[in-house]
């Protein structure tokens, strides 16, 4: 293959993965069932416990809440943009389409992290604004760069997650159970509220869930104490993403056979 050849084709492997995540921004933002609250529940329960229920020390409240509702924020849109969409899709025939299709299975799963990544930088610099004008907020730029970084990087094993639900049951079941464990874990991993305000027994069964991990990392990375190292809890985070990175691609082996 002449050198002319050869950049021709990765011009268009390269069109081919841009389309793809562009495309999948428009549809998202196209569905209201999934644009809408995946920006309005983070925003309203920032707003409430951030804000309005501040109190006293209203802007340490704030700081804090900013990581952990920014937390909450980045891992909606991974959860359900692949537990609910990738069982949809599988369902309506859409996915078999993609698999004969010349385009890679990989511009399709970069395409669904991409858009969950505009969403999730969407909602935590709506989080920051509110926060910023009404709640005292003040962080600095590298601080914030970095703790939105964190908050995006942790938000991939729950795509991982998401997409071993999508992979397996039905387009009838995957929002009930995408969203029975997004409320359970977002609320028992102390992303609305601090573990320490639970009792001893939940606190202990905290360290189970992932979204506790992700929590104390976004903390960590705005100068916050947390519960133990932010290596112990990004290894341990790491964990869970390996372990759905397997189960994952079991369902999608059981669902091309």
């Amino acid at each position: 293959m002449t050198s002319t050849a050869q950049e021709s084709t990765q011009t268009v492997g390269r069109s081919m993965y841009w389309l793809e995540c562009k495309s999948e921004v428009l549809k998202a933002m196209r569905t209201p069932q999934f644009s809408a609250p995946t920006i309005a529940f983070p925003v309203v329960f920032y707003l409430i416990f951030g804000v309005i229920l501040a109190g006293e020390g209203g802007e340490g409240r704030a700081i804090y809440l900013l990581a952990t509702f920014g937390m909450f924020g980045a891992l909606g849109p991974a959860l359900f943009g692949f537990g609910v969409n990738v069982a949809n899709e599988r369902n309506n025939g859409w996915l078999d389409l993609k698999k004969i299709s010349p385009m890679p299975i990989s511009a399709y799963i970069l395409a669904k992290l991409f858009m969950a990544a505009v969403f999730g930088l969407l909602v935590i610099c709506m989080l920051t604004l509110i926060g910023t004008l009404f709640g005292g907020l003040e962080i600095s730029f590298a601080r914030w760069l970095l703790m939105i970084t964190t908050q995006l990087l942790c938000a991939v094993p729950f795509a991982l997650m998401g997409m071993a639900i999508g992979f397996r049951v039905s387009t009838e079941a995957a929002p009930a159970i995408v969203n029975i464990l997004f409320m359970l874990m977002s609320v028992f991993g102390g992303l609305w509220l601090p573990v320490t305000l639970f009792p001893e027994i939940l606190q202990q069964f905290a360290w189970i869930l992932p979204t506790f991990h992700g929590g104390q990392l976004a903390l960590a990375s705005i100068g916050l104490s947390t519960t133990s190292t932010a290596l112990t809890h990004a290894g341990l985070l790491a964990a869970f993403a390996v372990i759905m990175a397997l189960l994952a691609a079991r369902n999608y082996r059981t669902m091309t056979n």
